[in-house]
């Protein structure tokens, strides 16, 4: 068995935070910004640019006059969602072709990411949540620990048994630390909101978080795991587990309510993840 501090070592193998990333989360706190400081930022990154130009020429714009310039993309898509934009870019990057450990590839992880995204983010609105702008990248980034933690899986166990391993608990048991505590590891590295950082550590514990956090945030990210499972978005980890009763009743949400947002989101999925590549 690795020591944790093994473990959290291997957050070194993941890419920094591209510059743009850290320039677009400045600008969205500050009120004074406009389409052009974004437009500035984004522009030093092409592969940023791309996703940005895509995402703003997607079906969603359909009757829009297609467009190539970064300030127009940004009018019509939004700032926050240039940002969720940028940071699905870097994840991309980081995700490999297949991960080892949890027998899965790399585009059917991403999609579950995506997928979480969108369910996270329909959640956040139902039920008005004041953190409801971070619901998405919450989200996006909640398993992000996996691409850390499946190098060491694959040291630990042959591939044989790679398909029948999935919970976080069993990550616990086999290497004495889980993609959550991973997860919020990176996020800290990463220098993300303390709300994302409390999504990613939490996000398969809702009963065990600390009442500091934001349980609304992690109750909704929680449930939006679950239910892109559920919706066929699946992904690496916990694919026995069923979601806490718990963290439905936190939110008040009906299982009508759960299943009818997540299972209707399946073209926006689809086109979100097409859109970001």
């Amino acid at each position: 068995m690795f020591p944790a501090y093994v473990i959290l070592e291997g957050i070194e193998v993941l890419p920094t935070l591209p510059e743009v990333v850290t320039l677009l989360s400045a600008l969205l706190r500050d009120e004074r910004s406009s389409a052009a400081d974004i437009e500035q930022a984004v522009r030093i990154d092409p592969a940023i640019t791309t996703n940005l130009i895509k995402a703003a020429n997607s079906v969603h714009f359909t009757g829009y006059q297609p467009t190539t310039s970064i300030r127009e993309a940004v009018a019509r898509i939004g700032m926050r969602r240039v940002y969720e934009v940028a940071i699905g870019s870097t994840l991309k990057r980081a995700i490999p072709k297949r991960l080892p450990g949890y027998g899965i590839s790399g585009p059917k992880f991403w999609f579950h990411c995506i997928a979480t995204a969108c369910i996270a983010e329909a959640l956040a609105k139902e039920v008005k949540l004041d953190s409801s702008d971070m619901a998405f990248t919450a989200g996006l980034l909640h398993d992000v620990g996996q691409l850390v933690i499946g190098n060491f899986l694959d040291e630990m166990m042959p591939e044989s048994n790679w398909w029948t391993f999935g919970t976080h608990s069993d990550e616990k048991q086999t290497l004495g630390c889980n993609h959550n505590e991973v997860g919020g590891e990176i996020a800290v590295k990463w220098n993300l909101p303390t709300v994302i950082r409390q999504t990613c550590r939490w996000h398969h514990e809702f009963a065990s978080t600390p009442k500091d956090c934001d349980l609304n945030l992690v109750a909704v990210v929680h449930l939006a795991n679950a239910f892109a499972y559920i919706a066929g978005f699946s992904g690496g980890s916990c694919m026995g587990e069923v979601f806490d009763p718990q963290a439905q009743q936190h939110l008040g949400l009906t299982m009508k309510q759960l299943i009818e947002i997540s299972k209707g989101l399946k073209p926006a999925i689809n086109e979100m993840a097409a859109s970001i590549s």
